[in-house]
């Protein structure tokens, strides 16, 4: 069976809903007996919660939450990075009219809340949830968006449609961006972009978010300010199969392959940075390209080179290598994230932590299958 598909970014998932009343009833979703009760939470050892899925207790530690597949359960797993370990916190409940063909999402807020949305039939409202840490539930969130990943801004929050919803004067298909407040979930605005968005990221610290639509060397890119709503359109890359996007300070970072690539090869993974006025190029040569994690100074690029994996980090201005690293074994990154412990590169069913500085790597399994990070 193919693996759900991600309706925004079905190379690289991003960080990944909400909803439009001022007020948004909260439901403490019941987990389990054990999972809530007060000797549970003291437990040192997992116990069973719904469906036999063995849980963990370590809340505080983890580093990062992350969506797994485990026995035919969603579960919210916790990655602690400093024990290099990864367990089932909580069950998603899991209800009859669940899409299971699309994948849940999880994403963490400016203000170190993280939310998950579980994708509904029949073109029924995503189903929302907030990671309560201090009670170690799931908090339930009235919703009435459907495929929608979310992009967290600084003080706002973007949710993209992951299909056209709507069409211009012209009747050409467009996609909505709805801008909310994360405070009290209420829509700011609404933004239209034309086609389909394929490539989606945010920077915590900034309210603007960069979109791209189109494949290939034929993507469009455009960058939204959430809080007046302009769309500005930025120059396409030149000669750039483009497979991945990072947006730090609101600023976008187009990552691909020279058009017309095919190799991936186990040689040495070339990165060449090219910035122009308005955005930074990042071409790949020798690896593809599966994920990307920038700021105003850095470019880290996780590649691909046949079994293994190569994480090299760029000056974001010059272009010049700094550190790199290599995970054997690792065919694709599904996801980068940076902690103070470390890079953590996520694979279908692990977690590699990666020391740029030292090379050093560890790898930890993940309880199940991932489904988002």
């Amino acid at each position: 069976m193919n693996p759900p598909v991600n309706p925004v970014n079905p190379v690289n998932p991003v960080n990944p809903l909400t909803l439009r009343t001022a007020t948004p009833a909260r439901v403490r979703t019941a987990l389990s007996a054990a999972a809530l009760t007060a000797t549970a939470a003291l437990l040192a050892t997992a116990c069973s919660g719904p469906g036999g899925v063995d849980l963990g207790t370590d809340w505080k530690g983890a580093s990062a939450f992350a969506l797994a597949e485990v026995d035919g359960l969603v579960t919210v797993v916790g990655v602690n990075a400093d024990t290099s370990r990864a367990e089932s916190l909580a069950v998603v409940p899991q209800q009859a009219d669940d899409d299971r063909s699309v994948s849940p999402q999880i994403v963490e807020l400016a203000d170190g809340r993280w939310l998950v949305t579980v994708p509904r039939k029949g073109g029924k409202p995503d189903r929302r949830y907030l990671v309560d840490r201090a009670d170690h539930t799931l908090d339930g969130l009235r919703g009435d968006e459907r495929l929608r990943r979310v992009l967290p801004g600084k003080t706002l929050v973007a949710e993209v449609a992951g299909l056209p919803d709507a069409k211009s004067a012209s009747g050409s298909p467009e996609s909505t961006v709805l801008v909310r407040d994360p405070a009290d979930w209420s829509t700011r605005r609404e933004v239209r972009i034309p086609g389909t968005i394929g490539l989606a990221a945010s920077d915590p610290a900034s309210d603007t978010v960069c979109l791209a639509e189109g494949s290939g060397s034929g993507t469009r890119v455009s960058v939204v300010r959430l809080a007046d709503g302009k769309v500005t359109a930025v120059a396409r890359p030149a000669g750039l199969d483009v497979t991945g996007l990072a947006c730090p300070a609101g600023r976008p970072v187009v990552v691909g392959a020279p058009a017309g690539s095919t190799s991936v090869a186990s040689g040495k993974v070339r990165v060449s940075v090219t910035r122009n006025a308005a955005d930074t190029a990042v071409s790949v040569d020798g690896g593809r390209a599966d994920a990307v994690a920038a700021t105003g100074t850095t470019i880290v690029v996780a590649a691909s080179t046949g079994g293994d994996t190569d994480l090299v980090e760029v000056d974001a201005g010059t272009g010049r290598e700094l550190r790199r690293a290599r995970v054997e074994g690792l065919a694709a990154a599904q996801h980068l994230t940076r902690t103070p412990a470390g890079w953590l590169v996520y694979g279908e069913d692990s977690v590699v932590r990666v020391n740029l500085g030292s090379g050093a790597t560890e790898r930890f399994d993940l309880p199940g299958t991932l489904l988002d990070a």
